[in-house]
């Protein structure tokens, strides 16, 4: 009892101090664990591997639930670009830096499968912070997590197989596509079902949400699979809305509570690492950081995706996993890895985890999109015309209902959009459109937009069409900005922007500003 205290003290000091330097949690509770090592507080050992084994499975259960492969929507071919272009680079740099440094094919093979995939918790937390889960990188991010998590899984059976014959193997793999295709089911038909229809009461719906739980890791444990195996994708049949949002609010304290327990303990089992194994985690670190934003970015380009996108994904993906932590620790309860290769990956995950937080911003990004030659701007097929203009930035729900007001008024308009497809098909109705981010200057530059008559934004971003009024300055055209909120408004409208709440409203406004200034009043009144 003392030792269960003992770790829940030391947890909320942890969350106390993860709120104060405003650094990701799961490094500040490896961190403290390693703390309680360090000042010689060892925990009784059947706490501790119940800790780990209760915290692993909720872990992982929780993971999965916030992996709805619906969320991926149009992205389907660039999450399979992505994410299996990482997986294997990564995984293949990790494998070769470690056997650069002298380890064995075994222990380089963990490491390698352990630094190739990325945090879930705090990639999802990061895009749900920002607001940036239904972004075009979002939805990449959120489909590679979920690809990645599953190769890995599938790694996970292979590597404890393996040793023990191809039969073994394969049955192995047969049992985790018999727990896929129950996925499946419960993700398309049985929990919707349940939750929508039964009209079960909340205590009900939490026993049956963890009787889910318990149900796919018992079929694990069964086929002789990794009791995570069976977690994880029970969480995954509970990722599809509703469902995944009351699961989260019924069950949300639990895994909260384990997640903090089980990474303490976790970093209570990791050593004082020596020179030699700094250096490879250094390495590791480096190679991390600097091999996945390039490789994320380059084939999400070719992907179609914007530069900006491209780059916003690679640096989010900058990071190892929870699961890095899971492999490394299958591999030395098993006795496959030494306690040092253990150490290296730990020593990885804290520091990447930490780190790609503060380099995955907006700064960061556009420093590296004039860095980086992935795209550069493309002109129009249509000639665009050099001033007295109308430049639409987006082109969203409302869109052609702006469009076709403007096109009424027999106004020249230059599109700018994200979606290549969205531009082929206005350039094939013979109007002026480049494919592009809104806020980048080159954009602005191509489309002549300071010689506008005025620009107009739906960008999903308030804060790009900031970016723009700073390009255009005091002198430049008006700038019509649609908004949700409406304190965004305001602060649309203190800084000399025009703000409206609609698509539609943004098409009335807009042309109640052309009547205005066809009757020689001041623009903007009305807005």
């Amino acid at each position: 009892m003392n030792d269960v205290a003992l770790l829940l003290l030391v947890a909320a000091a942890a969350y106390a101090l993860r709120r104060l330097l405003h650094v990701p949690l799961i490094p500040m509770l490896l961190l403290a664990g390693m703390g309680l090592r360090g000042a010689g507080l060892a925990l009784d050992q059947e706490v501790a591997r119940g800790a780990l084994d209760i915290g692993l499975a909720i872990l992982v259960f929780g993971a999965g639930m916030e992996l709805n492969p619906k969320r991926s929507g149009k992205q389907r071919g660039a999450v399979l670009g992505v994410g299996f272009a990482q997986f294997f680079f990564v995984g293949i740099g990790g494998v070769l830096i470690s056997r650069a440094v002298g380890l064995d094919w075994l222990p380089a093979l963990y490491v390698g499968l352990s630094i190739s995939t990325t945090s879930t918790l705090i990639g999802v937390n990061l895009l749900k912070g920002r607001q940036q889960m239904f972004e075009p990188f979002g939805r990449l991010v959120t489909g590679v997590l979920l690809l990645q998590d599953l190769l890995i899984i599938l790694m996970v059976v292979v590597l404890i197989r393996l040793p023990y014959g191809a039969v073994s193997l394969l049955t192995g793999l047969g049992g985790l596509a018999v727990l896929l295709a129950c996925t499946y089911i419960g993700l398309r038909w049985g929990m919707p079902n349940i939750v929508l229809r039964l009209r079960l009461d909340q205590d009900t719906l939490g026993l049956t949400i963890i009787g889910t739980l318990f149900l796919f890791m018992g079929a694990a444990y069964l086929m002789n699979l990794p009791i995570i195996t069976g977690a994880f994708l029970a969480g995954v049949s509970l990722s599809a809305f509703p469902v995944n949002s009351v699961a989260r609010g019924l069950v949300g304290s639990i895994t909260t509570f384990f997640k903090a327990l089980f990474f303490i303990v976790l970093g209570g089992l990791i050593a004082m690492p020596g020179p030699a194994e700094w250096l490879l985690a250094g390495a590791l670190t480096f190679f991390i950081l600097i091999a996945t934003p390039l490789v994320v970015s380059t084939i999400a380009v070719r992907m179609r995706l914007t530069a900006r996108s491209a780059i916003e994904s690679g640096l989010l993906l900058a990071m190892t996993s929870e699961f890095s932590l899971v492999v490394v620790l299958q591999g030395l309860l098993m006795g496959q890895i030494p306690g040092e290769v253990f150490n290296v990956v730990a020593i990885v995950t804290v520091l990447t985890m930490s780190l790609t937080p503060l380099i995955a911003t907006d700064r960061t990004t556009w420093a590296l999109m004039h860095l980086l030659p992935l795209t550069t701007p493309r002109r129009s097929a249509l000639e665009i015309p050099d001033r007295d203009h109308i430049v639409m930035l987006g082109y969203g729900k409302g869109g052609s209902v702006v469009l076709n007001a403007l096109q009424k008024a027999e106004r020249q308009v230059v599109v700018v959009n994200d979606d290549p497809v969205v531009v082929r098909e206005l350039v094939e109705r013979g109007i002026p459109a480049v494919y592009g981010d809104g806020s980048d200057p080159r954009i602005l530059r191509a489309v002549a937009a300071d010689r506008a008559q005025v620009v107009i934004s739906s960008m999903r971003r308030v804060a790009d069409a900031e970016k723009v009024m700073k390009h255009l300055g005091p002198d430049g055209p008006p700038l019509i900005i649609r908004v949700f909120e409406p304190d965004e408004a305001e602060r649309i409208r203190q800084r000399g922007g025009i703000p409206v709440l609609s698509s539609e409203a943004a098409a009335e406004a807009f042309m109640g500003w052309f009547r205005q200034g066809l009757e020689g009043e001041t623009p903007g009144e009305a807005a």
